[in-house]
Order: C-alpha cells, then structure tokens, then sequence
C-alpha cells in the first residue's frame, strides 16, 4: 500500500471520481444561476429564495452523514453509484417543479445524493494513490467542483437557455445518471477495503471514530475550516448572480461573474490549495484569506463591470483555494475504517454552514440592506475561517500526515 502507483484501473477511477465531483459543483452553482429567472416566475422575496437555496444543503448535511457512514460499512463505490443516482433523478425532478414546496422537496432529495457521493468520491480518491501523493490528487479530483459551477454558467449563456431556467437542473440531472451507469462496470472499489488486505468494516461509535485515538482536536479544526469556508463558499455561489445584477449590472454580466469565481476556483484555487499545504503554508494561508477581503472589496466598490469581474475571479480562487485545503487535509486525518466517516461528517458540518450563508445574505436583503452591505459582511466569517485553516496547517506538516495515516489502520501491520 505505501508505493501503490497510479496503476490504468485506478487512473480511470479517479477521472470518475473527478467527474462525480464535476457534477456536484454543476448542482451546486445550478441553483444560483437559475435564481435570476426562477424568482419572477415563482414569485418568490429574498427571504423565500434562501430557503429555495438551503434546501439542498439541508438535504447534503443529512445525506454525507449516512453515506459517510454507511460506507465505511459497505464500501465506497455502492455508495457513491447511489448517491449519483438520486442526485440525478431529483435535479431532474427540480425542473419539473410547479410550485415552491415541490421546488424545496426536490433540491432537499437532491441534497441527499449530494451529501452521499462528496465524502466517497473524496476518500476514493485519497485510497486510490500512495500517502504522500494523497494532497495532491484530493486537490485535483475537488478542483472539478468550481469547473463544474463554471459549466453552469456557461451552460446558462447558451442560445435559449437564458429563456427556460430547466435546462440546467436536466442537465445537471442525466449527467449524474449516466456517470453512475458507467461506474458500475468501470469504477474499482478502494484497494484498501478491497483483496486480502482489506480494512474490516468499521464497528466504533461515531463519537469513537470521531474524536478517538488523539483525532479530537484535528476533528474540532477541520470541522471550524469547514464550516466557515462552506458559509463563504456557498453565500457567493448561490447569490453572487443575484447581487451583481442588483448591482445594477446584466444578466449576461452574471452569467459571467459565476463563469469568473468557478473557473479562476478550480485552476488558480487548485495552486493556491497546493502552495498551502507547501512547507511555507502559513504565509500562504494568510494571504489566501487576505485575498478573499481584497476581492470583497472590489466587489463593493462596483465601479465597473471589469473591476467588478476581476474582483468575482479573485474571489473564486481565494474562497475556493481555501475550500480546497480542507478537503485535501480531510481525507488524510482518519484512518481507512472510518475515513468516510470522517470526511463526510466534515462535509456536514461544512453544511450547516452552508444554511447559514445563504440564509445570512437573504435576511440580510429582505431587511432592505444594500448588496454592498452583504459582500462587508462576509468578512467577519472569512477572518474566522481564516483563523480555522491557519491552525489546522499549522498541527502538523502535510507530508507527516499522509505517512502516518495508513499507520493508523488495522491492517497497517500487513
């Protein structure tokens, strides 16, 4: 297992694992750049739409605690097919949607799939290569979350798309499906949980799996990290569209804003991710977070829309740079029997942050404040998570962590 190389069956299986998270970050940035059309048509006040927003993450904190788990139980790649399937079928169901209860139910079963395939496509991942390769690979396959946002835009700047919101949840619905189809013959289970060495299921308590074995003070920061990057991450993805047009800037302009923060996320973030896990992390972590104000700023500023772009391409590659380091770290703080256990219950408490963001921005809005007023008040919540990230690098170096936790498992004898 410590020189496992990236053999063919594995490389393919990480493209899988990168396309599975592809169409999560589609989901993700779907509803966003929906809002725009979705809100006249619905009806819907600021107020309302946040909750149209939330529910999906509602549905994701709850589906990648039982995925998590249910996973380290019965593998990864059952869980994961699953877990796409419904994602698929319930975005499909989202476009069919003819009031706002449907609309809530369907992005809250959405949510479920969502929940369930992101702590099984990051843990195969990270078991799928060597230790000290694990940060890196993590940062590539979640790297395909912004570019998957950054589809969504695209895909909304099409000829007639702009017209009929739907298309971007059928989309974002027959993807998963399809990708789940070809997973069934083409994606391994994870070698670690597979052979004669594979890990025996894991029968702790989550609370043991948790915090046992000195991982409570690494659990308490990666669930800070989290929370706090998910808050931020999740307030822009879903309202950034909104606010530029508020802003008093086009629909096309938004299209673009989304098209900037995911793009520059998932290739300038991916080098942010790396340069802070790098043995400087610590002044990479400040200035990443830094970043994330100086780009806040030339967001309020709105004096044009080129400064105003510039500012949603900074924005995505800092908010989500720093996304990117807790989900490379994640992976590699638990051991093979409870890893998805570990990482999704990571992943759900990111979510209760994610509630909070776009819930924050909305009752923000619906008490009349000024989209300026939202962008300031986000950077309270960045200096916090600035905060989190910063210690959780600061525990230990990367390269220690990826050596040590293969030797935490209950076949690291073998």
């Amino acid at each position: 297992m410590q020189s496992r190389p990236v053999q063919d069956g594995n490389l393919r299986s990480l493209v899988l694992c990168a396309l599975a998270a592809l169409f999560e970050g589609f989901d993700n940035q779907s509803m966003g750049v929906a809002a725009p059309r979705l809100i006249p048509e619905f009806g819907l006040a600021p107020g309302a739409i946040s909750w149209v927003f939330s529910a999906a993450t509602f549905g994701l904190l709850v589906g990648a605690i039982i995925g998590g788990r249910v996973a380290d139980r019965v593998g990864r790649k059952p869980v994961l097919i699953a877990s796409l399937m419904v994602m698929g079928l319930c975005s499909c169901a989202t476009a069919l949607a003819n009031s706002v209860e449907s609309l809530l139910l369907a992005r809250f079963l959405t949510g479920l799939g969502l929940g369930g395939a992101m702590p099984n496509f990051i843990a195969l991942a990270a078991e799928m290569v060597e230790p000290r390769r694990r940060v890196a690979v993590v940062t590539v396959v979640t790297a395909a979350l912004p570019f998957g946002g950054a589809l969504a835009g695209m895909l909304s700047l099409s000829h007639g798309i702009g017209w009929d919101w739907r298309v971007i949840f059928y989309v974002g619905g027959i993807g998963p499906v399809v990708l789940a189809l070809l997973m069934m013959p083409l994606l391994r289970e994870s070698a670690e949980r597979s052979g004669d060495g594979a890990v025996r299921p894991d029968t702790a308590s989550l609370s043991q799996a948790l915090f046992a074995d000195g991982r409570a003070s690494r659990t308490l920061q990666l669930w800070s990290g989290f929370f706090f990057n998910q808050l931020i991450l999740l307030l822009m993805l879903n309202w950034l569209p909104t606010l530029f047009v508020r802003l008093s800037f086009s629909h096309a302009a938004a299209s673009w804003a989304a098209i900037c923060f995911n793009l520059s996320g998932s290739f300038i973030g991916a080098l942010i991710a790396r340069a802070c896990g790098g043995p400087r992390r610590s002044l990479w972590v400040t200035l990443n977070y830094l970043g994330i104000v100086v780009a806040l700023m030339l967001l309020y500023s709105g004096t044009s829309v080129e400064i105003a772009l510039f500012g949603c391409a900074l924005a995505g590659a800092t908010i989500i740079g720093g996304q990117l380091v807790v989900y490379a770290l994640a992976p590699l703080s638990y051991s093979t029997a409870v890893r998805s256990t570990g990482v999704g219950a990571a992943v759900a408490v990111g979510r209760f942050g994610s509630v909070v963001g776009p819930l924050y921005a909305g009752g923000l809005l619906a008490l009349g404040a000024a989209s300026s007023a939202v962008l300031v008040g986000i950077i309270p919540f960045v200096a916090l998570g600035g905060a989190a990230v910063f210690a959780l690098t600061r525990q230990r170096t990367e390269p220690d962590i990826a050596q040590n936790a293969p030797q935490t498992r209950n076949e690291s004898a073998a």
